[in-house]
This record gives structure tokens, C-alpha cells and sequence, in this order.
């Protein structure tokens, strides 16, 4: 994990995807499997949910053919949720019609049914760049090649699911908390579908200080970057205060 590729300043909305070779999996744990059952227990069609236009034109199954998963396609976004890694974002003609998002970063997934990336991306502050860029990335998405960017956050939840059902407890501490890093990646499925897979790792921020000392002057310069809208939508305010010690 390259933390200078991932937190840069000044800080930006601007979205900044790049070209990769292909979508791939990292090994999916027992632990892991449980983690995201046990989120679509918890809230059912919060993390899940296929349109009646996902199952009439079979996009689950096109989705996992393109992506060879298995000697037999998925047919159903909750199967194909459960049996991978990564959360799954099945957009068609530039809406999203299939999601199976377990470990959300302050979003309700089921929500977003039936929405254009620029309807996705509305709450997000400061997010002129993000909306005028929409078109360009849904473009790129169905365009037979695959791309990636990594977004990250800071959060006092350690859990992989930050779903804006779960409270976030108070902190008086950088020790308190975490690190949270989406690794976006776009699969081209044909020329009307594609998909977001997200793959999210949480690490204690004390231990991202703790690789480089220079890290903390990295967070340090790119929080004190943004603009008093994206820190309050980034739940950062508070942080700003801790890293710059006052």
C-alpha cells in the first residue's frame, strides 16, 4: 500500500482513476464471508439490492461471465455478494441497478437505487469536479478497459462497514482512531453495463504513523487543504484540531 498514492495534497474531489490491467481478488477469509453475512443479516436491502431491470436483462449473470468467476455464472446479486470479496456496484445505461455493499463508508447503498453517478456523487461537498466528471467516467467504465483510484477516510468505527445506521463513538485521541482506505476498480461488462468492485481495508491510524514518521505530516497538510465543507462531510473537523494539536 503506497500511502503517498493514496493521500495527496492539496486535497481534491477531482476523481482520479487510472488505467489497470484487470479487476482482481484478494483471498476471500472465512472471516471475511462472515463479516458480510452478518451486514446483510443486519440490514437486508441497505446493503443489497437488484432492479427488476438488473433481473430482465440477467446483469448479475452478464457481470460474473465477464469477470470468469466460475465455471457457473451468478444469477443473483445476494449469491454473487456473498461468494466474493468485494463489494459490487452493477450500473446499466448509466444508472445503478444491482448493489451488494457491505462495507459502506458513511453511505446507505440501497439508496442509490436507479441513480446516475452524478446523483450518486450529489451529497458528496465540494463536489463540482465529481458531477462535471460523471459523464467521462461512466464513458470510461463501458469503454472494454479497466480502471482504478483509491479514496480513503478517517473514522473512530475499526469495522470494515461504516454504514450510516452504526453510531460513531466519540474520541479524544488520534490513537482512537482508524484509517480507511476503498480501492475502486471498473469492469467493463458490455457496451450499456459495467461495474464497481470496492475493496476497503481499515488499519489503526497509529500504525500508519508508526510506518513512516513523515505520514503525519502528510495527513497533517492535506486535512489542513480542505475546505471547511469537506472536512465537516468527512466528519474531519475534530481530527484538524487533534493533528495540528490543539
Amino acid at each position: 500500500m503506497n500511502i503517498k498514492e493514496i493521500v495527496q495534497t492539496p486535497y481534491t474531489t477531482n476523481p482520479r482513476f487510472a488505467p489497470v490491467n484487470d479487476v482482481i481478488f484478494k483471498p476471500y477469509t472465512d472471516e471475511a464471508f462472515e463479516q458480510r453475512r452478518q451486514e446483510f443479516n443486519s440490514l437486508g436491502d441497505e446493503v443489497a439490492f437488484e432492479s427488476d431491470l438488473a433481473k430482465k436483462e440477467c446483469l448479475v449473470e452478464k457481470t460474473s461471465r465477464a469477470m470468469q468467476l466460475d465455471d457457473e455464472p451468478f444469477y443473483d446479486i445476494i449469491d454473487m455478494g456473498l461468494e466474493i470479496p468485494d463489494d459490487i456496484i452493477i450500473m446499466h445505461k448509466g444508472k445503478v441497478e444491482a448493489a451488494f455493499v457491505a462495507m459502506a463508508s458513511g453511505w446507505n447503498p440501497g439508496k442509490v437505487k436507479g441513480m446516475t453517478l452524478a446523483e450518486v456523487h450529489q451529497p458528496v461537498a465540494d463536489n463540482e469536479m465529481l458531477l462535471k466528471a460523471s459523464e467521462g467516467i461512466w464513458r470510461s467504465m463501458t469503454s472494454g478497459k479497466s480502471f482504478h483510484r483509491y479514496t480513503w477516510g478517517i473514522s473512530p468505527l475499526k469495522s470494515l462497514s461504516n454504514h450510516p445506521s452504526y453510531i460513531k463513538p466519540d474520541f479524544k485521541s488520534l490513537n482512537d482512531l482508524y484509517f480507511r482506505v476503498e480501492h475502486e476498480r471498473t469492469k467493463t461488462v458490455d457496451e450499456d453495463t459495467a461495474a464497481f468492485f470496492i475493496d476497503v481495508e481499515v488499519y489503526p491510524l497509529s500504525f500508519i504513523f508508526h510506518l513512516k514518521h513523515e505520514y503525519i505530516d502528510l495527513f497533517k497538510n492535506t486535512i489542513n487543504s480542505m475546505t471547511n465543507n469537506v472536512l465537516e462531510y468527512k466528519n474531519l473537523v475534530k481530527v484538524k484540531e487533534l493533528i495540528n494539536g490543539n
